[in-house]
């Protein structure tokens, strides 16, 4: 019951957010802007991506370009300018960051609250496997000097190279270093107990730096580069360091079982992305319809509005509101050229015109009314009825 009380109160929540909200994005032909409730347009749709910062009522209007990205807010109209805006680029402690860029310095900001922390390198991508953060960066190689010729005169220096590096992290909001390079690779390990051990656990390989599937906290890691591998605890306090020549996954698993004398493996019961099969219901008398004929008879539910969308006799499509059994509202009716979707969870809905880019707006909760520049509706084979 409490699980269900507080379904609703989510629920509930959204939707009072939803109602004070006073701006939308909406796109056309794949370029994204901003119109109010009332279907004034408050930027046109040149941005290439419009994301949605829900718990702080944000826009954020990304293109990517020498132009600046655009924090828009969706209640007072209020708008700031960075210089790159990337979102939900790393999770600490669950809650979602992005990182801004602006006046050549970058932070990440907090997706939840006002919150930002300052880093204090230029890092390309960020990990969060379990209780640390695995980043990168690209840095020069040293100085070195070309020495001198024959004659003793001074060489230009030698071409200095990029290479990346990768860093441990503390997954909380100091950011703090733990491990600085020294690794390519790594290797999460969890602990196994011998009777989960002998109900025949599959071992699954997610060691590659590129896999950004959140992990759940470990007990061991294995830093890897090359030959060279350095085993930390679940605290990254450094267990052993030790060469092992072409090892793969299950290699480098072993060699630590032994040294812990612990059964381990590559993969934990709380992994994301893990499913566990529920056993098969059973079929009994209980199940399926009573054939009893004394059974009461069903009881029926009240009627709740819903939208839809119908192909009409002429070949277009409305989109409309049940509000009750017997009457329905139509909201607008679109071209046969004009492939319309709608999705009710979150509102918005799509317009697709073969040749084109996608086209989407989102619509009021209770009324339908749709959230889009009257400008767009004629090249969109929308009419408002």
């Amino acid at each position: 019951m409490k699980k269900i009380f507080l379904t609703l109160l989510l629920f509930a929540t959204a939707n009072v957010a939803f109602a004070q909200q006073k701006y939308y994005p909406f796109s056309i032909n794949g370029k994204h802007g901003i119109t109010d409730n009332l279907g004034n347009e408050v930027m046109k749709p040149t941005y290439a991506f419009a994301t949605e910062i829900p718990a702080k009522g944000q826009i954020y209007l990304q293109d990517f370009s020498d132009r600046p990205d655009i924090i828009f807010n969706n209640k007072t109209g209020a708008k700031q300018l960075y210089e790159r805006i990337l979102n939900n680029q790393v999770q600490i402690k669950d809650v979602g960051y992005s990182v801004i860029t602006n006046k050549g310095k970058k932070y990440l900001l907090s997706e939840e609250n006002e919150k930002t922390i300052p880093i204090t390198r230029d890092y390309d991508d960020f990990k969060t496997i379990g209780q640390v953060i695995i980043a990168d960066y690209d840095a020069q190689d040293p100085y070195v000097s070309g020495g001198k010729d024959k004659n003793g005169i001074p060489l230009p220096p030698k071409i200095r190279g990029m290479k990346k590096h990768y860093v441990v992290l503390a997954n909380d909001l100091s950011l703090k270093t733990i491990v600085d390079k020294g690794f390519n690779k790594y290797l999460p390990l969890y602990k196994v107990d011998e009777d989960e051990e002998d109900k025949g656990i599959v071992r699954m390989v997610t060691v590659k730096l590129e896999d950004f599937n959140k992990k759940p906290n470990f007990d061991y890691i294995i830093l890897s580069q090359g030959n060279n591998h350095k085993l930390y605890n679940d605290k990254m306090v450094l267990v052993k360091a030790f060469v092992l020549a072409k090892a793969d996954e299950d290699m480098l698993l072993d060699f630590c079982e032994k040294t812990l004398k612990q059964n381990l493996s590559t993969t934990s019961e709380n992994s994301v992305g893990g499913t566990v099969s529920a056993p098969p219901m059973m079929v009994g008398p209980s199940m399926g319809k009573s054939k009893n004929p004394t059974a009461e008879p069903e009881e029926k539910r009240p009627f709740k509005p819903y939208f839809f969308t119908k192909k009409i006799e002429n070949g277009n499509t409305i989109f409309a509101l049940q509000e009750t059994e017997e009457i329905s509202k139509r909201i607008f009716e679109a071209k046969p050229t004009s492939t319309v979707k709608f999705y009710k969870s979150d509102n918005y809905i799509n317009i697709k015109i073969a040749g084109k880019e996608d086209s989407r707006f989102y619509f009021d909760r209770k009324t339908g009314e749709i959230f889009l520049p009257k400008a767009y509706l004629t090249g969109l084979g929308i009419t408002l009825i």
